[in-house]
């Protein structure tokens, strides 16, 4: 039996873009062939296979041919050139509830769909009440969609596309439907579906990428600039988004030797300065006015290997900085062996009005204490951005995983990603109206 469940060979995906509507009959019937058209190319050879029972993740910045790619998959779009061979049953969360009629009650809907998706009305009649308890909008399903919220829309939708039983799931930006408790079911319901279908998933959570997908296909500009392991290309995905404002010219050098004076001048400062790690210009995003050359985390000291609650991390960084730089912060992230995000923080926590660096190269150092987490292996990013929110600033510089760090937690049980301790407990005796703290 063929074990490939998508293979897709040399793809390549072109439109024309027209100034004017008028121009696209001007260019059909101009005598001398005139082009008024520019062509844009969507996706340029583009090559991949997709396993049976695999899942897959599909990311990439906005514009970066993810959802044409989909759509080329799944027969919607004609490739320019290249092929895809699709073996198995497909069902695509595309737009979600795009073929719904709204003037059709819910129920009608449904059935319409799984028309569309290729079951019988027998089908869907046995499949009829998972659809309807998935869904949860009671008894608006027998009502017109146009009197559903938004939310309610969308989860008739998921629900209904998810009833078909595929032998492959595609799922574009689909998985943030409805509240937190919706979103969990979903979530559920597609590790379900993992053990048996062969999924596709586009989105730009990268929780649900990490934690979903076996291998990550990372798209720029309509080609694929990375494709293995999730970690990797999250990270791969996070460069591309923090250079995406202001990249560096391609002709500068971002591999040139530190000055000697400048190495003389640290380590007559920090002994240790020698075992730094490099930080390589693949591993860096950003800006870039302002870049991390070599990092070092140490404990007590020494380099981490292992570390436990309450021992202080400290970071040092060598950066340099293109010209005077005002508003300055500086942050870190630890994330998880899957590459969740798990904590971090920056030094907007501080009571400090501004920190700036001066043109050249500068040590900066700062610290935190390492909480009671599950134990694991966990890696550290840290970064430096400008401006004054802590969420609303430009990033200078990401040095994405420099080191990683095995946490351990003897004889204490973590029950999750971290402990958070019970307060109090008391205990009322119904009878007596007595309590014991």
């Amino acid at each position: 039996m063929n074990d490939t469940a998508i293979s897709v060979s040399h793809l390549s995906k072109q439109y024309y873009l027209y100034k004017r509507p008028i121009h696209r009959v001007l260019e059909s019937f101009h005598p001398f062939g005139r082009k008024y058209h520019t062509a844009f190319d969507a996706l340029t050879d583009v090559d991949f296979t997709v396993h049976r029972g695999e899942s897959i993740g599909i990311i990439g910045r906005n514009g970066s041919g993810k959802s044409t790619l989909l759509q080329v998959i799944c027969g919607n779009l004609q490739a320019t050139g290249g092929a895809v061979q699709v073996n198995g049953r497909i069902s695509a969360l595309l737009e979600l509830g795009a073929g719904f009629n709204p003037e059709f009650t819910g129920r009608d809907n449904v059935y319409l769909s799984t028309a569309i998706l290729g079951l019988s009305r027998q089908e869907t009649d046995s499949h009829f009440g998972q659809i309807v308890d998935f869904a949860d909008i009671g008894e608006f399903i027998d009502r017109p969609v146009k009197m559903y919220s938004s939310g309610m829309y969308i989860r008739l939708a998921f629900a209904t596309a998810i009833s078909v039983e595929p032998e492959i799931l595609i799922i574009d930006e689909a998985l943030a439907v409805g509240d937190i408790f919706f979103q969990q079911k979903c979530m559920e319901h597609m590790k379900k579906m993992m053990q048996g279908c062969t999924i596709i998933l586009v989105s730009h959570d990268m929780h649900a990428v990490s934690n979903m997908c076996n291998r990550v296909l990372v798209l720029d500009h309509g080609k694929v600039v990375y494709e293995g392991l999730p970690p990797e290309g999250v990270t791969r995905y996070t460069k591309l988004i923090h250079s995406q404002q202001s990249p560096l010219p391609d002709s500068e050098d971002r591999e040139k030797l530190l000055p000697e004076e400048v190495i003389q001048n640290v380590t007559s400062l920090i002994p240790d300065f020698g075992s730094w790690l490099n930080v390589r210009a693949e591993d860096r995003g950003g800006a870039g006015e302002v870049a991390i050359i070599r990092v070092s985390v140490t404990k007590s000291g020494f380099p981490v290997a292992n570390i436990q609650e309450g021992e202080k991390v400290t970071l040092r960084l060598l950066v340099h900085s293109k010209k005077i730089k005002d508003q300055l912060i500086f942050g870190y992230t630890v994330k998880d062996r899957i590459g969740n995000a798990i904590f971090g923080e920056n030094s907007l926590c501080l009571d400090i009005s501004s920190l700036s660096l001066t043109a050249g190269y500068s040590v900066v150092e700062y610290h935190f204490i390492w909480p009671q987490v599950y134990p694991d292996n966990y890696t550290i990013t840290v970064g430096i951005g400008e401006g004054t929110h802590p969420l609303s600033h430009a990033v200078q510089c990401w040095a994405h995983d420099i080191v990683s760090i095995a946490a351990v937690t003897p004889g204490i049980a973590v029950h999750g990603m971290f402990n958070n301790p019970v307060e109090q407990i008391t205990i009322m005796d119904v009878d007596t109206k007595s309590s014991t703290d």
